[in-house]
């Protein structure tokens, strides 16, 4: 892979100029990475509030949730798909501009509509930044990716740790929380610093030809596994605690910490997931964290709920730690250039967690099931994950 390619200096000096470039495009994903990541689930710890003010059921929670996620999907396909065409930096950044829309449409809805379209946004703005981004930092540092990706993972647990913590500023105006994270979407689409970029194939092969050919490889399908064990978590379990705790007499703002302390928490994991890695490989490593994170959730559930809120924090880090891991599985299973191959990935993973939030809004909707059993059935997921990795551990690779 060359090293040089859009503004990255050679020459005398080059080493050093590199270096520097490096690390401005390695913060400058990393920071959106961290604004993203809070934007996704920022909704779910502000959601008592908002509901409230705009007269909202319990419901529409799931339904939102369902928007942000569909959101992802499509945009996965769409901006993988425009990744032959486009520059991992022009998509990237035009992922900004979706979330300066969202963030304001948000903070100034008057209506559930209004609402749930400023949500959607926001869910495209992570699509069609995830693919680039992700492909982008593994190829920033060539010779340590998976060190790289699980350093690039934390800003996702502080994103989401911010989120979390969103609850509490959002007491005092929860519109401004949305409008404020805005202000620095605006300075991602104003500068962008410049990265390697890969060669484009004049002639790439048919979409759907890449897609069998990679459905074919073995870490490829494994990386899906363990990425919808810890989805599953992300958009129901988690997303649901903040209702149910709520509603079973525990403060928001006591939740509303206990989540941002997982979330801290899962920056610690994260990283220790990454050295198993390294160490015992990608099934063994999530079949570990799968298991965790039953027996947690389990008990975060069935506890009562003044001692289940606490557990709530561990849960939380090992239950989203293992995203890490499988990104990790998915970038070792594609060539270079594969925002196609990691989009189409994303959005087969978010749309199975769209269907699976949209089936929690019918089931509460209707009445069918309660909210606990809703969350506890869903943590049946996780437990089937591991199952697959079992199988996995000790297989020849691919």
């Amino acid at each position: 892979m060359s090293d040089s390619s859009d503004g990255v200096a050679s020459g005398a000096g080059g080493s050093e100029n590199r270096l520097t470039a490096r690390w401005a495009a390695f913060g400058y994903l990393f920071t959106l990475y961290f604004i993203l990541g809070g934007a996704e689930t920022m909704i779910s710890p502000l959601f008592p509030l908002v509901r409230v003010d705009l007269d909202l059921s319990d419901s529409q929670l799931p339904a939102i949730l369902t928007a942000v996620a569909v959101g992802i999907a499509s945009f996965n396909v769409i901006g993988g798909a425009a990744s032959r065409w486009l520059s991992d930096r022009a998509l990237v950044r035009a992922s900004a501009v979706s979330l300066v829309l969202g963030m304001a449409l948000s903070g100034t809805a008057e209506s559930f509509g209004v609402l749930l379209a400023g949500q959607a946004l926001l869910g495209v703005a992570f699509g069609i930044f995830f693919p680039p981004a992700l492909a982008a930092v593994a190829r920033l540092y060539p010779d340590a990716p998976g060190k790289a990706i699980a350093a690039y993972g934390l800003a996702y647990s502080f994103g989401l740790s911010a989120a979390a913590l969103s609850a509490t500023a959002g007491a005092s105006g929860w519109r401004w929380v949305f409008v404020g994270c805005a202000v620095p979407g605006v300075a991602a689409v104003v500068y962008a610093p410049r990265w390697t970029e890969p060669a484009r194939d004049p002639s790439p092969p048919p979409l759907m030809a890449e897609v069998r050919r990679y459905a074919k490889v073995r870490t490829y399908r494994l990386a899906g596994y363990a990425s919808v064990g810890g989805v599953s978590m992300h958009y129901l379990v988690i997303g649901l605690a903040p209702l149910y705790f709520v509603d079973r007499g525990v403060e928001l703002w006591l939740v509303a910490i206990l989540l941002a302390a997982g979330r801290a928490l899962s920056a610690a994991v994260k990283l220790v997931g990454g050295a198993l890695y390294d160490r015992h490989g990608g099934p063994w490593t999530a079949r570990q964290m799968m298991l965790a994170t039953s027996a947690l959730g389990l008990l975060t559930v069935l506890l009562p709920a003044a001692a289940g809120v606490w557990v709530l924090v561990a849960f939380v880090a090992v239950a989203v730690s293992v995203l890490p891991v499988a990104n990790a599985m998915l970038v070792s299973a594609l060539p270079e250039r594969s925002g196609w191959g990691i989009g189409i990935f994303r959005a087969g993973l978010l749309g199975s967690a769209a269907l699976l939030s949209a089936a929690a809004n019918r089931l509460l909707e209707w009445d069918l099931l309660s909210l606990k059993s809703v969350m506890l059935v869903s943590l049946a997921l996780p437990t089937l994950v591991a199952a697959a990795m079992h199988r996995a551990v000790g297989m020849p690779e691919q």
